[in-house]
């Protein structure tokens, strides 16, 4: 048997209460609860010690410190220990190391100019047995740049299909935008609530999402930090799904930002109409959302929220947009996935 420890980023015990995949969606668990318990023990732990630091001395401090606890596990997987493998580069462990990419790409981007920061992190990225992307367009980067090239593994994000049940009629008529992800663009959608005055908006996030945007319409209603039931309501409440990013190019947040709304939304039956990323070639055929282009044109929008006035295309969209959930993006063939990747790595 292999056990294998999951490392979040953010909190996860006082966050969800209950049993995951049953009280709560498993989607932010990326799989833990779906392993055969035969092949493969995994459990998470968020340390009182880590949590204590992570107040005291910021996320980088507790990511290195989380460490310790890695131990008399086979092999360690999370987006944030990057850090973490200064320590392994002093205490070396046979422990195996694999790094969930969410942001790691922009880190790099981000850090490009600065070449100590480069090596740094070159450096720190070799204690890895693995990298696990969540878009091939990170997979390529990572590739071509050098980095890992055997071992960098594309693996769609998953979401919980069967606590998302997709909902098609009776739906409410406000528009719904929602994350918290620094990638996300609340100007633009509270521009064009600003041009329309006679829909209504909604918008969940946190509050350094809406930092600098002021003058908000009054068909404009903020949520900050909703609890994951009140969004999942306003899933199946919504008219439409506006999933406005940043561009791929933006240096904020994560790689591949809005793809657990995105999926979320597609599996509640909400119909989509999404800034173009490049990640979203590995989830869609095309026909499941609306695009729009990456400069985010308000006319464009516009056009593309008129055309989902028409009862039959937007039916068409959601129920497609289902299957495409079904048949490749639930958490547990993401586990299933990930499942592989660790025999290798645990194997080799």
């Amino acid at each position: 048997m292999i056990k294998v420890l999951y490392l979040y980023s953010g909190d996860r015990q006082s966050k969800f209460k209950g049993r995951v995949g049953v009280d709560y969606p498993d989607t932010q668990f990326y799989g833990l609860n779906h392993y055969d318990k035969k092949n493969i023990f995994a459990e998470y732990k968020e340390p009182i010690v880590v949590k204590i630091f992570r107040i005291l001395f910021g996320f980088r401090v507790s990511h290195c410190l989380s460490y310790f606890f890695t131990f008399r596990y086979d092999i360690v997987f999370g987006p944030s220990l990057l850090y973490a493998m200064f320590f392994k580069k002093i205490w070396p462990t046979k422990t195996h190391f694999i790094l969930f990419n969410l942001s790691l790409v922009r880190t790099i981007k981000a850090n490009s100019k600065n070449k100590i920061k480069m090596r740094v992190i070159k450096w720190l990225l070799k204690e890895f047995d693995a990298i696990v992307c969540l878009s091939v367009d990170q997979k390529n980067f990572l590739e071509t740049n050098g980095l890992l090239n055997d071992k960098v593994f594309f693996v769609p994000l998953g979401v919980d299909m069967h606590y998302y049940k997709p909902v098609y009629e009776g739906r409410e008529k406000y528009i719904l935008s929602a994350g918290r992800d620094n990638g996300r663009d609340y100007k633009t959608v509270v521009e064009l609530a600003r041009q329309m005055p006679s829909e209504e908006f909604h918008i969940v996030c946190s509050k350094r999402n809406m930092i600098g945007i002021i003058n908000i319409p009054v068909n404009v209603s903020v949520f900050y930090d909703l609890p994951i039931k009140d969004l999942i309501s306003k899933y199946k409440e919504a008219k439409l799904m506006l999933l406005i990013t940043h561009s791929d190019n933006f240096l904020d947040g994560a790689d591949c930002s809005g793809q657990t709304v995105l999926l979320e939304s597609m599996a509640s039956g909400l119909p989509v109409i999404a800034t173009k990323k490049q990640y979203m070639r590995d989830y869609l055929a095309g026909d499941e959302i609306l695009f729009i282009d990456n400069n985010n044109n308000l006319e464009s929008i516009k056009m593309r929220i008129e055309t989902l006035r028409n009862d039959d295309l937007r039916l068409k969209l959601s129920k497609k947009a289902r299957l495409a959930i079904e048949a490749n993006l639930s958490t547990f063939q993401m586990a299933r996935k990930l499942a592989d990747i660790f025999n290798l790595v645990y194997t080799n």
